[in-house]
C-alpha cells in the first residue's frame, strides 16, 4: 500500500507532532509526497521537522502523467500538491491519498483516487482502536489549537464521544 499525503494533511500533523501516528495506523515503513508538497513544505518551518523522517519519500511525477490529467478543468484548478498527489496516486494502484481539502477530495473521486480526511482517519483508528477517545480528544484539541482546524459539531462528537 502506498500512502501519498498532501501539504494540508502532512502540515496538520507535523504541527501536533503526531505524523508517525498515521505511519502506524496504516502498518506502511515509508509515506509519500511528491516534490510539490516538499516544496509548499519548505515554504514553512516545518521543513525541519519533515526532513527528519527519513521514512517519508519524495517522489517526482511524471511531466507527460500530469498533463494528461490536466484536460479536466476542474484538476487543472488544483494546487500543484493536490495535482502531484493524485498524479502518484494513479501511479501506484494500491495507494490512498490523506488530503483535506473538499474540492480535491471530490476530484480525487472523479478519478477514483481513494481519500481519507483527517476526520475520517481519526474515526477509523477509534474504531480499530488504535486511538482511545481521550487521545483523540487531546489530537483534535491540539489540531485546533496548534492548526486552526476546524472539525464539524457531528465530526467532533462521532470521534469524541
Amino acid at each position: 500500500m502506498h500512502i501519498i499525503i498532501d501539504t494540508d494533511f502532512l502540515s496538520s500533523f507535523l504541527k501536533i507532532g503526531r505524523l508517525e501516528l498515521v505511519k502506524e495506523f496504516f502498518g506502511v515503513e515509508n509515506m509519500h509526497i511528491p516534490v510539490a508538497v516538499l516544496y509548499e513544505i519548505a515554504k514553512t518551518d516545518l521543513i525541519t521537522d519533515l526532513l527528519d523522517m527519513h521514512w517519508i519519500l519524495v517522489k517526482r511525477v511524471n511531466d507527460a502523467d500530469l498533463m494528461r490529467m490536466e484536460n479536466d478543468i476542474e484538476f487543472a484548478s488544483l494546487g500543484s500538491g493536490e495535482k502531484e498527489c493524485m498524479v502518484l496516486c494513479r501511479k501506484f494502484q494500491d495507494s490512498i491519498l490523506l488530503i483535506s481539502d473538499k474540492k480535491a477530495m471530490r476530484v480525487a473521486g472523479k478519478n477514483r483516487i481513494s481519500v481519507l480526511n483527517i476526520p475520517a482517519l481519526l474515526l477509523a483508528c477509534k474504531e480499530t482502536g488504535v486511538l482511545g477517545g481521550a487521545e483523540i480528544a487531546v489530537i483534535v484539541r491540539d489540531l485546533k489549537k496548534m492548526d486552526y482546524y476546524e472539525f464539524s459539531y457531528g465530526e467532533e462528537c462521532r470521534l469524541i464521544e
